[in-house]
């Protein structure tokens, strides 16, 4: 029974997350959008959300975009969030970085390492409950 609060808990709160990153006015770059697109995210609107892979993303398209948050998956194969927000900083990003994940057992592990790399970046993740 503990096990099931928890998780629905867990699924309250990163809908919460989600539902107030994707407030009425921001722009959200969604990156390797085939892995993780939460499903609080279709349908969405009064928000502008863009769609690209970690390999194309550039200065270009950040200048072009002007993303308020950037969303990514944790880990995925090629490239993790640490890889993106080292990206995202080379690039002058300003704005936001959301990562998605399962449950992990010490997200302050992964969230101390991430803000020591990448100091003056906004990071956190959104844990998602498991299917």
């Amino acid at each position: 029974m503990a096990a099931e609060h928890f998780r629905s808990r867990s699924l309250r709160s990163a809908s919460a997350c989600i539902e107030r990153m994707a407030s009425t006015g921001r722009v959200i770059l969604v990156v390797e959008p085939a892995h993780h697109l939460p499903s609080s995210l279709r349908g969405v609107t009064g928000t502008q959300i863009f769609q690209t892979g970690h390999r194309e993303l550039d200065g270009a398209l950040l200048d072009r975009v002007q993303p308020d948050v950037a969303l990514c998956p944790l880990m995925v194969a090629g490239f993790d969030a640490l890889d993106l927000a080292e990206r995202l900083v080379s690039l002058g990003y300003r704005g936001a970085l959301r990562a998605t994940t399962q449950p992990v057992p010490d997200r302050n592990l992964i969230l101390r390492e991430i803000r020591a790399i990448c100091p003056g970046l906004d990071f956190d993740l959104i844990e998602l409950p498991a299917p």
